[in-house]
């Protein structure tokens, strides 16, 4: 096989998202066929609880174990990645750049937003959701998983298609809005001085900006290290490091689009082209540590799961499409040739929660003793089934833009 072939392979690999379906898939099987065993993987401790990085790193709130690694350090390139895209949009030419051109994606992502939002408090009240699942889980149906989302949009619309980028703005835009949750809601308690330490690498990166630092690295390890430990000791979820960070790497003058094909040679862009390849990989090891889930007929029959299932496939595309109608009212305008039964469409696409909504259950499961929440028994597996089907919201708004006739434009 020649080196061209590998290329391809796994560039493939990467377009269908494998490495994570992989990962989830294995998780699935390992906790079906032996539960002990892959909670055992997942949670054993893989440094003492007294080794110095193992203090240095958890402050003994947490164990340093698989779970840890994936969740708090490697997501923080996900995020990373995520907060790359957003930075760009705000650029000259971004989608996000005038109030004209960001009007109508920011009212369709608030309807991704408040639509989920509002099904699944309906669906908590109408099933009489027993303990503090609203607390907890209110914020796991307003996820959207960007790479999953890009692939069925591109497969739907095409290659081509005003609503593939429409679409990625709205999920960045959402993940933008999820990252604010994790970093507000999700603190049970926050110790503000260790901001000084965010300030600390804010400061350290535009110096750097200003010296004219071309190389992405000192920004990734001294800023992102020290964002990662001062909102880690803050009380914010650490994943969310790079965020900040971003923003001061020295950037093209004009956006190219989201995911654009064409690398630029600036900094910002040769972070996202060295990273995201190990991140798509990674998401293997994502899957495998969080979404070991028990499918058995308590987990399929929990009203948990459907209230949450349903909360991202019918509030996303209710959402989506209410905003989008009402912004037509007010004057804006869809990039043509969309039309508002084609949102539909997309707006069920962006039901796919997926990986975002299974990180915001962990982080939710993760926080439940801290914040004194009363969870019923499965209440866990039941959360990340619920976002595991939402996968379903795909082949759904496939079937449904051939009800619609969707036309594709792939070139």
């Amino acid at each position: 096989m020649t080196s061209g072939s590998l290329t391809f392979g796994f560039k493939l690999l990467r377009q269908f998202s494998a490495f994570l379906l992989s990962g989830t898939v294995i998780a699935l099987i390992w906790a079906n066929t032996n539960d002990q065993g892959y909670h055992a993987f997942v949670e054993a401790a893989l440094l003492p609880a007294d080794h110095w990085l193992a203090h240095l790193l958890t402050h003994g709130k947490t164990t340093f174990n698989f779970h840890f690694v994936v969740n708090d350090m490697f997501m923080v390139m996900f995020f990373g990645i995520a907060g790359k895209e957003v930075a760009e949009s705000f650029l000259p030419g971004g989608a996000l750049s005038s109030a004209r051109k960001a009007a109508m994606p920011v009212m369709a992502t608030l309807g991704g937003v408040i639509g989920p939002i509002l099904v699944f408090f309906t669906l908590y009240h109408f099933f009489g959701i027993q303990g503090d699942v609203n607390k907890a889980a209110w914020a796991v149906p307003t996820a959207t998983d960007i790479a999953y989302c890009w692939l069925f949009a591109r497969i739907i619309f095409g290659a081509a298609h005003p609503a593939v980028t429409f679409l990625l703005v709205l999920a960045v835009l959402d993940d933008l809005i999820g990252m604010l949750i994790i970093a507000f809601y999700y603190t049970p308690e926050v110790h503000p001085e260790w901001l000084l330490l965010l300030v600390a690498a804010l400061v350290i990166c535009e110096g750097m900006r200003r010296k004219g630092v071309k190389s992405f690295w000192p920004y990734a390890l001294i800023g992102g290290t020290l964002s990662w430990f001062g909102l880690h000791n803050t009380g914010v979820h650490a994943a969310l490091a790079l965020v900040p960070i971003i923003p001061f790497m020295p950037h093209q003058k004009r956006d190219a689009g989201l995911f654009a094909d064409e690398q630029g040679g600036d900094t910002m862009n040769r972070f996202e082209h060295f990273f995201a390849p190990i991140v798509d990989v990674g998401l293997f090891a994502f899957g495998l540590a969080n979404a070991g889930v028990l499918l058995n007929a308590e987990s399929f029959g929990g009203s948990i799961t459907w209230t949450i299932f349903l909360s991202l496939f019918v509030g996303k595309t209710l959402g989506i499409f209410t905003l989008s109608w009402v912004g037509k009212l007010f004057g804006l305008s869809l990039p043509k040739p969309m039309t508002l039964p084609q949102v539909v469409v997309l707006g069920c696409v962006a039901g796919i929660g997926f990986t975002v909504a299974l990180f915001v259950t962990t982080v939710a499961l993760g926080l439940s003793s801290a914040q004194g929440w009363v969870l019923p028994e499965g209440a866990g597996d039941m959360m990340k089934l619920g976002a595991l089907l939402s996968f379903a919201a795909g082949p759904v708004a496939w079937l449904l833009s051939k009800l619609l006739r969707v036309q594709k434009i792939d070139k």
